[in-house]
């Protein structure tokens, strides 16, 4: 069983869930899956970051939608450009990356449109409630000393965030 590592970024005080990520590395690529903020929406999607740890030049890849069997895009920092099918991903890895998305939601995060007591509960705090939540029980996971308050897996290397951040449609940038 893959065991993602997990990076959640949330503004108590303005948008909320900024980004929640989970990646995990097979063989020389990362795959995953993120939501988050930009502006006022919240896009979600897939990535492949093919040849991430190899020693050619990595490929950044993800669906346009959160739809892993949808449309995918070749991003780089200069734009991105439409890939035909079939999806990069490997069909296991697709099947698996649909388990721990629903996983990782389940686990981490909420919608305007669920049960609303977790809505309460953020109200309660005079937390921030918009169409993507962090569930209320996962708030004593984050460190709070800064404005963004956050979540990464213990161990976790950041670098593939880091390079998929500079490619993905969220306004987050980690540090």
């Amino acid at each position: 069983m893959i065991e993602p590592q997990v990076h959640v970024a949330y503004a108590h005080r303005g948008a909320g869930v900024l980004c929640a990520a989970f990646w995990f590395a097979q063989g020389d690529s990362v795959y995953g899956w993120f939501t988050g903020a930009r502006a006022h929406e919240h896009p979600a999607g897939f990535f492949m970051l093919e040849r991430y740890y190899s020693t050619r030049e990595a490929v950044c890849y993800r669906s346009v939608e959160d739809d892993v069997y949808g449309s995918w895009v070749a991003a780089s920092t200069a734009g991105e450009k439409k890939v035909d099918p079939p999806v990069p991903v490997p069909e296991v890895l697709c099947h698996e990356l649909e388990r721990l998305q629903d996983a990782f939601v389940r686990e981490w995060l909420f919608f305007d449109e669920d049960p609303a007591h977790e809505a309460a509960a953020l109200r309660a705090r005079e937390l921030p409630v918009l169409a993507v939540n962090l569930r209320p029980g996962k708030l004593g996971k984050l460190a709070t000393g800064a404005p963004v308050w956050t979540y990464t897996s213990p161990g976790a290397d950041m670098h593939p965030l880091g390079f998929l951040s500079k490619r993905w449609p969220l306004d987050y940038v980690p540090d």
